[in-house]
């Protein structure tokens, strides 16, 4: 008997383990998140800037965007098409596809948004003439002039539709838009603690999201990696490749570092109104005696992308066969000798930042092999920029960003106008690329072939490395797609 008794009360512990861990495996799983993005944003309205960009992508739903492996594809939009002379996008908008209230989106609430950005002479509208919706289906957006790149802009987060009749009905659109198109809407904005609250939006044509509440915290009492390692926050966007905290971060076996290369190209500015840049085998000399691997390895602890040239595969205009690095010494000191200045001279180098301050370092030990003497001038960032503007710079580090990837964005470097930083005569290179965005298939590509040469054989800009930056997050907290930008996508996360 007490054999069985034994046996009795070891079957029920075992039940009783059982039932517990039973109870443990159907524990909820969470569905809130909480964000850390150190770019509190100025307004949630239409004008988006760096800070708003991550909020929009996730409040706000485009006609297409960018999936996971930067291929674009509808959202809002079922299909487009566009006329010969590319000067006429027509968009048919899909079937059941709601704001975050239930009402329909419809094309007026498409051409309320984009006359919106127009007439607040937002940049991605400059090339918007005129939006037509011809029934509540359709759209017609007629270019100023050819774009066969306008798709381009039409993923970015600044093509997002907002809802007219919210807008015009009173919505805070600029502090709590409260009915929005995208996976989540703005429940409050509490400024004082730096936070915004995002509720999932259960019309959310993709389905609502399984994190269903998002804060995004503005400011930290502590370090970031303390506060994931402490619950606090969940996810962190957008660490600089020399942020201290990434060393701890990677020695914690509870946080995932993500990293992807930003969209700014970093590249060296010679003015060619100084003599010596002027003289086609000086820039020619810089090109090849600049080892990109080397600066991004000693600079930036290899965390970047060697970028001779501002094009990429991520850009439309992107063709094979000219993103190889010219460096070349042997060939740098050639180039030297055939120039006027064969003995060297003195660059005036402008930096701004401790980024660039080792770059710059990195930079002058490379040019002493061809008699170039690097002397390294810290300025405040914005003077930096105007110099730049006004030509009164020698050489200076600059970023630019392509924004979405339309290579038309690349246009202004090498076209007269402000952004002709070089200030080089020959402004052919932007002539061409403008001419490729009018005709399509083997002629853009001739164009855009002949528009890279020019730039790999003149070198009016020196491209250096797109620069890596980084996401973190729990370890527990989970994409269903890879992260390959920087504009998070909430909808994309799930606890496990």
């Amino acid at each position: 008997m007490k054999k069985i008794i034994a046996v009795m009360m070891a079957l029920a512990m075992l039940m009783s383990s059982f039932g517990a861990f039973a109870e443990q495996e159907s524990a909820p799983v969470r569905t809130d998140l909480n964000v850390f993005s150190d770019l509190e944003p100025e307004t949630l309205d239409v004008d988006v800037s760096v800070s708003t960009a991550i909020l929009f992508r996730n409040i706000y739903a485009t006609l297409y965007r960018l999936n996971a492996y930067n291929q674009m594809v509808p959202e809002l939009a079922e299909s487009y098409s566009v006329n010969d002379d590319y000067t006429e996008y027509t968009f048919v908008l899909k079937d059941n596809i709601f704001f975050s209230d239930g009402t329909p989106i419809t094309a007026e609430d498409v051409k309320y948004t984009y006359d919106r950005g127009i007439e607040t002479a937002i940049d991605y509208f400059y090339a918007i003439k005129s939006v037509e919706t011809p029934d509540s289906k359709t759209v017609v957006i007629t270019l100023n002039e050819p774009s066969n790149a306008f798709m381009a802009d039409m993923v970015s987060e600044h093509m997002s539709v907002m809802s007219k009749a919210a807008i015009e009905g009173g919505m805070d659109v600029a502090n709590c838009p409260k009915i929005t198109s995208g996976a989540y809407y703005v429940t409050e904005w509490d400024k004082d603690n730096h936070r915004i609250h995002l509720q999932a939006n259960p019309y959310y044509l993709n389905g609502e999201p399984a994190i269903k509440t998002v804060t995004i915290c503005y400011k930290l009492d502590g370090p970031a990696y303390e506060a994931i390692l402490n619950g606090t926050i969940d996810y962190v966007t957008n660490i600089a490749n020399d942020s201290d905290e990434i060393a701890y971060m990677r020695a914690a076996d509870s946080i995932e570092l993500m990293p992807y290369d930003n969209n700014s190209w970093n590249f060296l500015a010679l003015n060619q109104l100084q003599p010596w840049y002027a003289d086609v085998n000086v820039r020619r000399a810089i090109a090849c005696a600049l080892d990109l691997e080397y600066i991004i390895g000693i600079a930036l602890d290899g965390q970047g992308t060697p970028a001779p040239l501002i094009i990429t595969g991520a850009i439309s205009g992107y063709l094979p066969g000219f993103s190889d690095s010219p460096y070349n010494l042997k060939q740098a000191k050639e180039y030297m000798a055939a120039s006027s200045y064969p003995d060297g001279f003195t660059m005036t180098l402008e930096i701004s930042d401790t980024t660039g301050a080792k770059v710059a370092e990195a930079v002058k030990t490379l040019l002493q092999e061809i008699n170039i003497d690097v002397v390294i001038v810290e300025e405040d960032g914005n003077l930096l920029v105007n110099n730049a503007l006004d030509g009164t710079y020698d050489a200076t580090f600059l970023s630019y960003s392509m924004y979405s990837g339309n290579i038309s964005h690349a246009i202004p470097l090498y076209s007269s106008g402000e952004l002709h930083i070089s200030r080089g005569n020959d402004t052919e290179i932007g002539d061409l690329m403008q001419r490729s965005l009018a005709v399509d298939g083997d002629e853009r590509d001739a164009l855009l072939s002949q528009a890279y040469t020019m730039m790999r054989d003149q070198w009016p800009y020196i491209g250096l490395y797109w620069i890596t930056v980084r996401d973190a997050k729990a370890l527990n907290l989970k994409l269903t797609e890879p992260i390959v930008s920087e504009k998070y996508i909430l909808s994309n996360m799930y606890w496990e």
